[in-house]
């Protein structure tokens, strides 16, 4: 499968693997398959790691991250059910269109046409 520049991972260039002082590593970024995966699994890594950083201060700041990262999850969440929503409405319905354009430019799902 030939992969497009945009969809390449900048930090291995494609390649899977990254040098280090103990030789070449899987890249931390696309863990060494070439290309970053969906935006989806982008956040999801983003929101686990803030969480795992942020509940070892624990107090006010731990509990605030643990409740942004549910927000952040429920709203995902419901843009993927509108989205589904949207692509079962005949495709004449030109709300319909424009609410899947809307929630897919966030979620990132699908290719954009041209």
């Amino acid at each position: 499968m030939e992969i497009s520049n945009s969809e390449r991972c900048a930090t291995c260039y494609g390649e899977g693997a990254v040098g280090s002082t103990h030789g070449p590593q899987a890249c931390p970024d696309c863990e060494g398959i070439g290309f970053l995966p969906s935006a989806t699994v982008l956040t999801e890594r983003r929101l686990r790691e803030l969480e795992r950083v942020y509940a070892r201060q624990g107090g006010q700041v731990g509990q605030d991250v643990q409740w942004l990262a549910t927000e952040v999850r429920r709203a995902h969440h419901a843009l993927v059910q509108i989205l589904a929503a949207s692509q079962e409405a005949d495709e004449s319905d030109a709300a319909a269109a424009q609410i899947r354009g809307l929630a897919n430019s966030v979620l990132n799902m699908y290719r954009e046409r041209d």
